[in-house]
């Protein structure tokens, strides 16, 4: 019995996802290569055809590949993105509490705070 809520189901167990070994950029020839069990060479080639043929466009499709094919982690690029962001964030409010807490206003009867530049 299928399970009704995964009709896409991948039934080979392959999943596709970008090279770690078989990089030169950004490792989608080299995923598509592992994926389907061919020469990461052809790949590369089919690229540059295909970016000739189509006038430059299948430079987007590749860009695209390159966002959304996740890393050999399993982590796609707008994934890494958002967590360096996020981590900046948390160190931008970090920075805001060893501030507070440099510049704490608890003790009023004396001026504890350095003066202006």
């Amino acid at each position: 019995m299928t399970n009704s809520n995964a009709p896409f189901q991948n039934l080979s167990g392959k999943v596709l996802r970008r090279s770690a070994n078989q990089r030169m950029l950004s490792g989608v020839s080299g995923g598509i290569a592992e994926y389907l069990n061919i020469d990461v060479t052809l790949v590369r080639l089919g690229w540059v055809g295909l970016t000739l043929i189509t006038g430059g466009a299948a430079m987007i499709g590749y860009a695209v590949a390159w966002i959304v094919i996740p890393e050999s982690d399993g982590k796609a690029v707008w994934q890494n993105v958002q967590q360096s962001v996020n981590q900046h964030q948390n160190q931008d409010t970090t920075e805001q509490d060893i501030a507070s807490r440099i510049y704490d206003d608890t003790d009023n009867t004396t001026n504890n705070k350095p003066p202006a530049a």
